[in-house]
């Protein structure tokens, strides 16, 4: 009975292989007795989940043990095969150089565990990812220096399937995972603010408004959209943060139009993940209608990246919101490598050139000649360009003799919340010329 409950304990009640509770205790013997350095590795496959959606949850576990199996006889070097929970095998190399493990071993025993398997007489390939961690160098125990492969491990994809423990990278990917799931409880609250920049004319007239997102998390203070839009993308929260900004944005509409606020048009930024939704229109359209704001009141604006992802039906949809009454713009036209050729493919009202454009047009000749070629395209194809980032006078001059009629940037303003801009605008009107506002 004893020798049962022990087998029962230090093995997996599914897959009957050795379970992490073994391997933790067999690595603290190994330790004492190899008296040495050695590396843990942990490996799970790329395909897991598409595994488990095809087959049996009992097909998944019986690979599972084929590829213990596989790793068992792969390397003279590797001991201590475990499954370690989550479909995750684990196993000690005992090597002596990182270059060794990650660019030979490890490649080595890759390929073995890659090769096709047969499932239901039918063969399945496979691709392992692996996460590997040095003991003691990066661990006091064996413990803790596998927990530190199986976050090696998180950061592996098929672009670099064989990761190596490194402790800023493993901190920031925890880092981010912590702003994801208070950004998932901030957008179920509605806690996000929103802050409006003027879009203005060359003496400084308020045409427009570009909604900001705006996060002072009760947790970790004020976060930088620079930081938190990122990870919305990455952990697919971006469209409910776009739904949260466009309700956002009408509601204000709504009581800007009850508090008798000049009204210009507001312009939402959407991204690549918004367009591609297959609803976007039909939830914009429902969110105008909910505030009775018109569709001549809101801009849409675009990365050059959402249109490329699927043109048929980006061009499709634009049409569809210009014929609503929608305006639409690209945004940071200038970043990276631009297509020129989609100023003409595309039904676009407005293009807003990238800071990195106009804040060279006072330094340098060549930059200056290429915006005014850009200038003089979009007039020829009925486009409006923006001038973005603008910060100083001979920046706007430059820009307004080559017949840029639109500009936003910190020499007019910077984002103003609703209050202020409300309070602006009592004193003010809709002038935001630094040149005829009083200085505080």
């Amino acid at each position: 009975m004893e020798q049962e409950n022990k087998r029962l304990r230090y093995s997996d009640g599914q897959t009957h292989l050795p379970n992490r509770e073994w391997f933790e205790l067999q690595c603290e013997r190994f330790v004492a007795k190899y008296q040495g350095d050695f590396y843990i590795v942990v490996t799970q496959s790329a395909n897991n989940e598409y595994l488990n959606l095809k087959y049996s949850k009992a097909d998944a576990k019986a690979h599972l043990v084929s590829a213990y199996k596989r790793l068992k006889d792969s390397n003279e070097a590797l001991v201590l095969c475990a499954h370690v929970g989550n479909n995750k095998l684990a196993f000690i190399i005992t090597t002596s150089t990182t270059n060794e493990i990650e660019h030979k071993l490890l490649n080595e025993i890759k390929h073995v565990v890659d090769e096709p398997y047969i499932i239901r007489g039918e063969k399945y390939q496979q691709s392992f990812l692996f996460g590997f961690s040095n003991f003691p160098r990066q661990g006091k125990s064996s413990a803790n220096v596998l927990n530190n492969a199986i976050e090696a491990l998180k950061l592996a994809d098929n672009h670099r399937p064989i990761n190596g423990y490194d402790e800023k990278r493993s901190q920031e990917f925890l880092e981010k995972h912590e702003i994801s799931m208070l950004l998932d409880e901030a957008l179920h609250n509605g806690e996000l603010e929103l802050h409006y920049q003027p879009k203005v004319t060359h003496d400084g007239k308020c045409i427009g408004l570009e909604a900001l997102a705006r996060w002072n998390s009760q947790t970790l203070g004020v976060v930088s959209p620079a930081v938190f839009i990122p990870i919305a993308e990455e952990y697919r929260m971006i469209s409910r943060l776009t739904d949260l900004i466009i309700q956002k944005v009408c509601a204000q509409i709504a009581t800007w139009s009850k508090d008798e606020i000049p009204l210009v048009p507001v312009a939402i930024n959407i991204s690549l993940l918004d367009f591609g939704q297959s609803d976007f229109m039909s939830k914009l359209v429902k969110y105008l209608a909910d505030f009775n704001v018109k569709p001549s009141q809101i801009e849409l604006e675009l990365t050059e990246t959402s249109l490329e992802a699927n043109q048929e039906y980006s061009l499709t949809l634009m049409q569809n919101l210009q014929s609503w009454g929608f305006t639409i713009s690209v945004d940071d036209f200038g970043v990276g490598y631009s297509n020129i050729a989609r100023l003409a493919e595309y039904p676009i009202n407005k293009l807003k050139l990238d800071r990195s454009l106009i804040s060279q047009v006072t330094s340098s000749t060549r930059q200056k000649s290429l915006v005014k070629a850009i200038h003089v395209m979009c007039d020829e194809l009925g486009i409006k360009c923006v001038s973005e980032g603008v910060e100083t006078q001979q920046q706007v001059e430059i820009m307004a003799n080559m017949g840029c009629k639109e500009f936003q940037g910190f020499y007019f303003s910077k984002p103003l919340s609703a209050s202020h801009y409300n309070e602006h605008i009592k004193q003010q009107g809709l002038n935001f010329n630094p040149k005829k506002i009083p200085e505080n």
